[in-house]
């Protein structure tokens, strides 16, 4: 056995309390490289028998309306510490969409000394990764289609949104470098997202840019998605052109989009599982103490090679070229000496009668048919068959791809027609007779080839409704807190969901250091559920006794938000990777909490108009010099600042501050000036202006009634106080900002 693997194992072994480990990332988990990252994770954390917290956040949301999921994955920076969890897998690219690189990494950095490993493109300093060898990976492609297919001209295409994309696009033009091809900087189409509309307009300037005589002067596109190919594929199609006939167009990601496109797209499979995998097992060697080079570890990468390049599958091909058992008593044609025409005319016939669907193709696979049996027979065996494929092959594939969702049995009687028509042809040539079985047994595998790509591909319908709407029905029906345990434990095994643990927030502020855990699901052992409710005086000392014991387990962490208020969080137990499924269920809780607080009347008008906490805070800038984190004791700015926001409707009461810190007037005082650089008071007057900001751009509320709202005591202290941050009055302010976005 592997030292590295015997060293872990005895490492996990000898510990006292379980290894767990947690995963976080915002990304769109109807996506297949989200989804084989966590299969990767999850498969070294049971190999290894290490628990699992998913702490990753979706970007995107079906059943109900979306969320502002970037404040809510910043309030789950308060569960990745220890002792929670030992260390995290990163995938900190995936927040560069919506914070500056610089940001994300400082918003990691924070996270030290928790042992990390990354797994996407961006470096975070003291942090090992797990990178694409996007190198390796366009050598394999560009040297296919050169070598195996003699292409040499050749166009890209990318996207600017994607910092990977312009990797592989330098990658593209050094490996044509390699092959001594020539290439122009017109030869580069990049886009600027993987929306479909950029994506063909980029097409459009392509085909405007090659198209001669109605014929694209190219070879091939190499694109840097399969998103990008698939798109491709489908608008040349539109426009009349075939691909691979006319151009050969491949991808990069091996994701669901290029299995499901007509042509299945030639591709590099990134082996998302297995990086996800090995991140774990990195991860496990940091929080060993091994020393672990604070640099990228790159993963080999594969060439999936499929239709769109102008091949077939090899399983396709090896089926084509194999040794078929023939089959008995073969009846042959009454004319024994029939000439081409006689045989073009029964073949005319027999394929009318058999594809009554494909009459205006019925021409080109006679020609095929012609061709495969009398043609190829005496040709010389081509080194590479991929090169070569039976036109009958290339007939059937177009039908297979334009009528994918028929039935399979359909298809299969399609073939054997094929095979009754042409046998009788030739059961006089044994080579001839071999030829056409293995055609027909290339087109079953192709067949088949096809129904598993529409299998996968369905995987990536992540968002499936199911029996949701009947479930969603149940939840909202709760008008009590008793009423909605009631419901999860009679319908959390309709949604395939084992188990549940639910910590709520009475102040439902997105600090989340005073929470109740109120309901486990099953039922705990008494000397447990005797505790409940139990206090947890932050995240991340949540009491591992709640989890499941004397096995490993897998949880993905949810936060029950709803109109900017926390209600809490649950653990729920992952009994499933369809990640949509418990993006439902966390909405289905939290907005069922939130009715229920309002019903019982626990949510204070005020808190209805806090506006996004996180975004509020983010406006502030803070005056010291110190680290973002440093602390003292439990106080840190961000907890300073998340107890001032949700006190926005407030004066200031230095007493009760301290009191929830534990602290002394003059501690608090002292501490906050030395985190933030501001007052305990000015710190809660500047959060209070930011809010009065967006009251008075919604338009809505007199500026009496924002100052009310705000717990100014009077209208001219709230004037006062508005003009020494801003500059301005609130009313001189309100005329050029006021609905301004």
């Amino acid at each position: 056995m592997d030292t590295g693997i015997t060293r872990r194992r005895q490492f996990i072994k000898n510990r006292s309390q379980p290894l767990t480990i947690g995963f976080t990332a915002i990304a769109d988990f109807s996506s297949s490289i989200g989804q084989e990252y966590i299969a990767g994770i999850t498969a070294a954390a049971n190999d290894y028998g290490v628990n699992f917290i998913n702490m990753a956040d979706a970007v995107r949301h079906t059943l109900f309306v979306g969320i502002h999921f970037l404040p809510q994955y910043l309030t789950k920076l308060q569960f990745m510490k220890a002792p929670l969890i030992d260390g995290l897998v990163t995938w900190a690219s995936t927040l560069c969409e919506y914070m500056k690189k610089e940001q994300v990494q400082e918003l990691f950095s924070q996270l030290s000394p928790l042992p990390m490993v990354d797994i996407g493109y961006l470096d975070i300093p003291g942090v090992p990764s797990i990178r694409i060898d996007n190198p390796h990976s366009m050598h394999l492609l560009v040297d296919h289609m050169v070598n195996v297919h003699g292409f040499s001209r050749f166009a890209f295409m990318g996207a600017t949104s994607s910092r990977p994309h312009s990797t592989r696009m330098e990658c593209f033009v050094s490996e044509l470098k390699a092959h001594n091809l020539s290439f122009h900087g017109d030869d580069i189409f990049m886009t600027a997202s993987l929306e479909a509309e950029d994506i063909i307009e980029q097409a459009d300037k392509l085909i405007n840019r090659y198209l001669k005589d109605g014929h694209l002067e190219l070879d091939a596109i190499i694109t840097s998605s399969d998103i990008i190919a698939s798109t491709l594929i489908a608008e040349f199609e539109k426009r009349g052109f075939s691909v691979p006939d006319d151009i050969a167009i491949t991808g990069f990601n091996n994701q669901y989009p290029g299995i499901t496109t007509n042509t299945p797209v030639t591709t590099i499979d990134l082996v998302y599982h297995k990086r996800g995998y090995e991140a774990v097992e990195l991860l496990i060697d940091r929080i060993m103490g091994l020393e672990v080079p604070d640099e990228p570890h790159f993963v080999k990468t594969s060439l999936i090679v499929r239709q769109s390049c102008g091949c077939f599958e090899s399983s396709v091909i090896d089926a084509m070229n194999c040794t078929a058992c023939l089959p008995e008593n073969i009846s042959a044609l009454p004319e024994a000496q029939a000439s081409e025409s006689d045989v073009r005319s029964y073949l005319t016939n027999a394929f009318r009668a058999a594809y009554v669907a494909e009459e205006d193709r019925l021409q080109s696979l006679v020609d095929a048919a012609v061709y495969d049996i009398y043609e190829t027979s005496s040709e010389k065996t081509e080194k590479n068959t991929a090169m070569r494929p039976a036109r009958i092959l290339t007939w059937f594939r177009e039908l297979f791809k334009n009528r994918r969702s028929a039935e399979t049995e359909q298809y299969e009687e399609k073939i054997s027609a094929l095979r009754r028509i042409i046998m009788p042809l030739v059961s006089e040539n044994p080579q001839q007779r071999e030829r056409i079985e293995n055609i027909c047994h290339a087109l079953r595998t192709l067949h088949s080839m096809y129904a598993q790509y529409d299998f996968t591909g369905r995987r990536g319908e992540a968002y499936v409704l199911a029996n949701m709407t009947n479930i969603a029905i149940n939840f909202t029906s709760s008008t009590t807190i008793d009423q909605l345990e009631q419901v999860l434990r009679f319908k959390l095994s309709e949604l395939g969901i084992s188990g549940i643990i639910i910590a709520l927030c009475p102040n439902m502020s997105p600090d989340l250091s005073s929470t109740e855990i109120q309901t486990i699901i099953p039922e705990p052992p008494s000397h447990i559920a005797e505790t409940l409710p139990c206090k947890v005086r932050e995240p991340a000392v949540f009491p591992r006794r709640f989890f499941p014991q004397n096995k490993r387990f897998e949880m993905i962490l949810s936060l029950l938000c709803c109109n900017g208020l926390y209600m809490g969080y649950a653990f729920i137990t992952m009994n499933s990777r369809n990640m949509g499924l418990y993006d439902n269920i966390r909405e289905l809780l939290s907005q069922t909490l939130y009715a229920i607080y309002l019903r019982e009347e626990k949510i204070k008008d005020s808190a209805l108009i806090i506006s996004d906490q996180s975004r509020l805070m983010q406006r502030i800038p803070l005056q010291v010099r110190s680290h973002k984190n440093e602390h003292h004791g439990k106080l840190t700015a961000e907890s300073i600042m998340n107890y001032l926001v949700s006190h926005l409707d407030e004066m200031t009461d230095l007493e009760a501050i301290a009191d929830h810190f534990c602290m002394s007037k003059s501690n608090i005082t002292r501490k906050t000036k030395e985190l933030t650089g501001y007052s305990v008071q000015v710190l809660h007057e500047r959060l209070k202006i930011e809010q009065a900001k967006d009251l008075i751009k919604a338009g809505s509320m007199k500026m009496l009634d924002i100052a009310q709202r705000l717990g100014f005591s009077n209208p001219n202290y709230f004037s006062n106080v508005f003009k020494k941050v801003t500059g301005e009055s609130p009313r001189a302010w309100a005329n050029h900002n006021a609905r301004i976005s």
